[in-house]
């Protein structure tokens, strides 16, 4: 019984002390570029945009390689809409500033290159649901474990419309300048838990003390629709960036594409609804 009792720890012993080898892989990085689509139309009368890039080295943190001269536009069926290439701006291209898009109409971005592929990729134009107002909190501490941060919540209040299947974009603006402006900072969520529910005071934001600029500040939600296809999207991103790193991580995978031909990124439509109002500071208590 004695020596039964012992082998476990003989055992746990070699296992722990096992041999280690040293691998040394070389990787020749991507040899194959493919066109990288960064696009969308809204329901805004502006200048909509669409950038076109290729795909990089992952290994070589090189600058990001612009494509120039291609051809490029916007068809809802009927209408096109050509985009000129910026000046100063290579590989970004820009409809007229009198575009916008329709709610119910599916547009299609059509690029040629030019080595003569072509790409296309389509979507269908939600509408988004209206904003009924936006509140703030009271200043209070967000840290935790001994770790301060004071801010106000930014909470959101709307009526979620029937039937279940809308999905949503929140972007935050201070003093009219856009705080969201990487895809880290964006707020993306389906109706999945809320359908046909009135949304009470749903926290979007957290507008940090430091971000204010005196005692009043004016603050902006805006709110688009996106396709079911652009939030899975939008999903597989950050699933292979921000949010990977744990030990119960999948295996690596390429974000979906609503592109053709092998294209990566996206092309999307939204319909953009906005409210803004201003908010005060309280107490500063986090203030250095």
């Amino acid at each position: 019984m004695h020596r039964k009792r012992i082998y476990p720890v003989y055992f746990l012993i070699l296992l722990l002390s096992g041999c280690e080898e040293i691998m040394d892989i070389q990787f020749q990085g991507d040899s194959e570029k493919t066109l990288v689509v960064e696009g969308m139309i809204t329901t805004d009368t502006t200048a909509h945009q669409v950038m076109l890039s290729w795909t990089g080295d992952f290994f070589k943190k090189l600058p990001q390689d612009m494509i120039s001269r291609a051809t490029v536009a916007i068809t809802d069926g009927i209408s096109t809409f050509d985009l000129t290439e910026m000046e100063d701006h290579p590989g970004i291209y820009v409809t007229r500033p009198d575009v916008y898009g329709e709610v119910g109409k599916s547009y299609t971005l059509h690029i040629s290159l030019p080595d003569g592929r072509t790409f296309s990729g389509t979507e269908e134009l939600s509408y988004c649901a209206d904003i009924d107002s936006i509140a703030q909190t009271d200043n209070y501490n967000h840290g935790f474990f001994g770790f301060d941060y004071f801010g106000y919540d930014l909470l959101f209040y709307a009526q979620e419309p029937d039937p279940i299947g809308d999905y949503y974009l929140y972007y935050l603006y201070l003093n009219d300048s856009l705080c969201t402006d990487s895809i880290s900072e964006v707020v993306f969520a389906s109706d999945e838990f809320v359908n046909g529910n009135y949304i009470n005071g749903l926290t979007t934001h957290l507008i940090a003390e430091d971000e204010f600029i005196g005692d009043s500040m004016k603050v902006t939600l805006e709110m688009q629709s996106v396709s079911e296809t652009y939030y899975e999207y939008m999903t597989g991103l950050m699933l292979e960036t921000l949010w990977r790193g744990s030990p119960w991580d999948g295996p690596p995978a390429n974000v979906p594409s609503n592109m053709t031909n092998g294209a990566r990124g996206y092309f999307r439509a939204s319909d953009v609804k906005r409210i803004s109002r201003y908010f005060y500071a309280t107490s500063r208590r986090g203030s250095k």
